[in-house]
């Protein structure tokens, strides 16, 4: 063999090397979180907003190990390392007061000078706000919702709906000093993405919020690591701007039409709906899941139940009620379910040292009726 061709080999190999590790197993800078140790004692990399000694953080890293570990009976080719992540309550917060989807409704039904909604949405909005911040009753809530929540919206183009849900982005969150609602995702949670993103994790949300509003959500925070095709939500119907009342399978838009919302849902992503979405769209059952709710069970499952590998599920525990609206009794009924199920659980009061952030404040209980304006 030539020394060039030696050369050649030498070099492809380390590249080979490099790439089962990815990009995270070169980083050696020390920084504030629970410090990780990957499978060469001379790599260390930190997963910031984790409390040391998190057991349940230490199974994560020995999963993943295990996973990009070629001599390892539990290594999984790039291909298949698939990991989905609900949104509202796993990466991003959903309890100040409610989902960022519901609240954007509330919000720019009542609150927006210029948009002048229909009066039968104006009353739906403000019965969800009284069921939000007050407690009330609303016996055919999900059906209701279902109905009425994407008829605020229609005849918007994709684009101007993203330049709603930006305009919100940019409002203060309710509930909180220091924190817009752009800036609302769960640092800890982040630091998860970008760990598994670093060893070549394929990642996916998979989240009942309407699709474009999540893609809108991540923009700048999450999409440098989960490119936005890679996004699963409840999914708006679309009508082209030429086409009336003629049925889409008939109709040939134009170029000069646009796309614009017809004021109904596709479907609601929801539930065992997270897995028919993932066969759409995958078309693998992913080797990790991550959720908060019931709603998450059914793609915790297909992890769990991986025909070809060993997967795992973990759920998060709104059990923080000093960074977060959190809710101990809940948490606690929702970790037993988990456990009986078989799915790892995070304590965001145990296992988090931080939330939303070191600056970030919540506002003292009795400031907290009255919504942002």
């Amino acid at each position: 063999m030539t020394k060039k061709r030696r050369l050649f080999v030498f070099l492809l190999a380390l590249t080979m090397l490099f790439g089962a590790l990815g990009p995270g197993a070169l980083a050696t800078e020390a920084q504030p979180g629970a410090q990780i140790t990957y499978l060469y004692p001379e790599t260390q990399t930190t997963l910031d907003g984790w409390a040391e000694g998190s057991e349940v953080l230490a199974e994560l890293v020995r999963f993943v190990q295990e996973s990009v570990d070629e001599t390892s009976d539990n290594y999984i080719p790039p291909e298949d390392r698939i990991a989905v992540f609900d949104m509202d309550g796993t990466l991003y917060g959903e309890r100040f007061p409610t989902y960022f989807n519901d609240w954007l409704f509330i919000q720019y039904a009542l609150y927006n000078a210029d948009n002048i909604a229909p009066e039968v949405l104006r009353d739906f909005a403000r019965q969800w706000e009284d069921k939000v911040l007050r407690g009330a009753v609303m016996p055919n809530f999900d059906a209701d919702e279902r109905f009425y929540g994407p008829q605020l919206y229609k005849g918007l183009t994709i684009a101007e709906y993203k330049d709603v849900v930006r305009a919100f982005k940019q409002m203060p969150c309710w509930g909180f000093e220091g924190m817009t609602y752009g800036e609302a995702f769960f640092k800890p949670m982040i630091s998860v993405v970008k760990y598994l993103y670093d060893n070549g994790y394929i990642l996916y949300v998979n989240s009942a919020t309407y699709r474009d509003a999540v893609r809108t959500m991540m923009e700048g925070t999450l999409d440098q690591y989960i490119p936005l095709n890679r996004v699963i939500g409840t999914d708006l119907l679309f009508k082209s701007t030429g086409q009336g009342d003629t049925d889409a399978i008939d109709y040939t838009m134009q170029p000069d039409e646009d796309l614009v919302i017809a004021g109904e849902l596709f479907v609601k992503n929801l539930k065992v709906n997270k897995v028919f979405a993932m066969q759409r769209e995958i078309g693998k059952d992913p080797v990790l899941a991550f959720g908060n709710s019931t709603g998450d069970f059914a793609m915790a499952n297909a992890a769990l139940h991986n025909p070809n590998y060993h997967g795992e599920a973990f759920m998060l525990l709104c059990d923080n009620t000093e960074l977060d609206y959190g809710d101990v009794a809940k948490a606690q009924s929702f970790a037993e379910k988990c456990d009986e199920a078989g799915f790892h659980t995070i304590s965001m009061r145990d296992d988090f040292t931080t939330i939303y952030g070191d600056n970030v404040h919540m506002v003292p209980a009795e400031q907290t009726l009255a919504p942002a304006a």
